[in-house]
């Protein structure tokens, strides 16, 4: 293994939240803790940022747009490689920038699979480990297709669900892709690939009519099966996704209803505040009106009372002068009748006069009443117009600025996996299409000819030795961890499978797969390193351990074994030159504490790293 890389870490950004960030040592890195915290899809987003499938959309991803994955190359050199969480192209950054935002990116590479160029993540892996331009035999024609890194992440990067198949821990389990998956083990076994093959003639029909029908339908088939493994998915695999995005979708959809729900209310409370508001300004607005109006009375009794007064004084003034002949009519005073009324009774005019006065003043003091009330409740009410404006402002800013954001996110973030949803299906529909066709086929043909008739001429074969002595390897690795009744090891050619002490281990429970799968990943690895052959470099395993915590029954149990501090030990001591990410729910042996980098997730936002992901504010 003369050229390799490993990860140096991985991590999540967005302009609304905390990065998240994980760091992995160049030797023993082990990731556990708490179930639902991200352990599981720490290890889908590690291949997701090889080039592998789009991510699942959990809730934890909302506000995060970006993912990114530092590798560190011994041809190439320590590069940053960032992608949308949603998948699609690369931006590349030189050097390890972790969450920095204001670095400038180096360029930009694709994701989708280019034979002998190195502008794809693709070609950029191979290159960094010489296995560029190689080609594997894709079907039993002898048709080959170029080596991709997908072919290779498989054999390096096992999640939950693929570390406890029954199935070869080499093989996916489809059979459009069986070929090209022995293919590719064989190269990493013997560095040797399948360019020299020369593709068969194809099979002659006797019928012109059957053989240009057979024809198409092989061409049709070839075009989906290529189709197929340019997705680089498989039929389980997306029927799982579908499931899994089905399960999001309707959490999302409760989720966006709540937020609407939200939003219904807030938009209804702000409604009645502009309402309550509307009806506290009208009546500032009459109290004004009116007070003018009672400003401009106030005005006329004033003007009213000085002409009464007027009137008042002069009468009286006119009643206390001497007696003198009559300015009305002449008469001498004794000619007067002073007794009898007249028009011209200044006395007379005077009473009344006081009296008006004494109405006009009770007029005015009851008027100086109503509008010392009225401007009492003018500043009451404006009082309360100052709060009502401060609790719409309030009300109106948290839906602008919170609710309503929230909820064009999520709506976006529901499309998107609506989206997702629609890809998928058109991805499991591809399959459905090869199905119908591999019917065709077999009508045709029936058990005369086809694909699998070619395979007598063309075939993948390795060599005994070469598997002789990865099953020793791999037993090597099984002993090394006291593995109960080990016995012999060898590789069986029909299953691509190990046969451990006489039984088949994919027939074994889920927990004893799941520990022989990962001595199966180390034993390719380390058979790799010892023969200088291109690899990788590193292993990312998901809970290889299960039959300690999970096992399906006492036969398929670990527990009370001394297997796990075997694991760990050999791991520490044979592997300090090579990369193993490990992640499990329980945590490794206490005694190996600072000989291996361990990052617990605790679930407890108070207490050590809560996940994968910060925890959500709760607002």
């Amino acid at each position: 293994m003369s050229e390799m890389i490993q990860i140096r870490n991985i991590s999540f950004l967005g302009a609304r939240v905390p990065p998240a960030l994980i760091d992995f040592d160049e030797s023993l890195s082990v990731v556990c803790g708490a179930s639902d915290t991200g352990k599981s899809f720490l290890v889908e987003a590690i291949d997701f940022l090889l080039g592998g499938k789009e991510l699942r959309g959990i809730p934890e991803l909302d506000g995060y747009d970006k993912a990114r994955i530092a590798i560190e190359s011994s041809k190439k050199g320590l590069w940053t490689f960032e992608r949308s969480i949603d998948g699609g192209n690369y931006r590349i950054y030189e050097g390890n920038i972790k969450a920095a935002t204001d670095v400038k990116e180096s360029g930009t590479i694709k994701v989708k699979h280019a034979a002998g160029r190195e502008d794809n993540i693709s070609g950029w892996l191979l290159g960094a480990i010489d296995l560029l331009s190689k080609y594997v035999r894709k079907n039993a024609n002898g048709d080959c297709r170029s080596l991709s890194f997908r072919d290779i992440a498989r054999l390096i990067i096992v999640n939950e669900q693929e570390i406890i198949r029954q199935d070869s821990p080499f093989l996916t389990g489809q059979y459009i892709s069986r070929t090209a998956e022995k293919s590719s083990l064989k190269l990493v076994l013997t560095g040797a690939d399948d360019s020299a093959i020369e593709p068969a003639d194809a099979r002659k029909q006797s019928d012109a009519n059957d053989r240009a029908k057979a024809e198409l339908i092989e061409q049709w088939i070839a075009d989906v099966e290529d189709e197929i493994t340019e997705h680089g998915f498989g039929r389980e695999e997306l029927e799982e996704q579908l499931e899994k995005i089905d399960e999001s979708i309707s959490f999302r959809r409760e989720q966006l209803q709540l937020v609407q729900s939200q939003l219904n209310e807030m938009t209804v409370q702000r409604r009645e505040i502009v309402r309550s508001r509307e009806a506290i300004k009208d009546r500032i607005d009459d109290i004004a009106d009116m007070l003018e109006r009672f400003d401009l009375l106030k005005s006329q009794y004033v003007i009213d009372l000085h002409r009464l007064m007027a009137i008042e004084e002069s009468g009286s003034l006119f009643v206390h002068h001497e007696r003198a002949p009559c300015p009305l009519c002449g008469a001498s005073p004794e000619a007067q009748h002073s007794t009898e009324e007249c028009d011209g009774d200044i006395e007379s005019i005077v009473i009344a006069a006081a009296a008006e006065m004494e109405k006009i003043k009770r007029l005015a003091s009851d008027l100086d009443s109503t509008v010392t009330a009225l401007r009492e409740e003018y500043a009451l009410l404006s009082e309360d117009l100052i709060g009502v404006e401060n609790k719409f402002n309030g009300v109106d800013s948290e839906i602008r600025s919170a609710v309503a954001p929230e909820l064009s996110d999520m709506q976006s973030r529901y499309s998107d996996i609506v989206d997702m949803r629609s890809k998928v299906v058109s991805h499991i529909t591809v399959f459905t299409r090869l199905d119908k066709l591999l019917a065709q086929r077999e009508k045709l043909f029936g058990d005369s000819g086809g694909v699998e008739a070619g395979d007598k001429n063309i075939s993948t074969k390795l060599s005994h030795q070469v598997l002789h002595d990865f099953s020793k390897t791999v037993e090597r690795i099984l002993e090394a961890w006291d593995f109960p009744d080990t016995g012999g090891v060898h590789f069986d050619e029909a299953t691509m499978d190990f046969v451990i002490n006489g039984k088949l281990r994919g027939n074994r429970g889920k927990g004893l797969r799941a520990i022989t799968h990962a001595a199966a990943t180390l034993g390719l690895l380390e058979f790799c390193k010892e023969r200088s052959l291109p690899h990788p470099g590193f292993v990312v395993l998901d809970s290889p351990l299960l039959a300690y915590y999970k096992p399906e029954g006492e036969g398929d149990s670990l527990q009370g074994t001394n297997l796990k501090q075997k694991f760990y030990k050999y791991l520490i001591e044979e592997h300090s030159d090579s990369q193993v990410i490990i992640v499990e729910n329980e945590h490794p042996p206490e005694s190996f504490e600072g000989q291996l980098a361990l990052t617990v997730f605790t679930k407890n936002p108070q207490h050590g790293r809560f996940g994968l992901f910060p925890p959500k504010e709760i607002k």
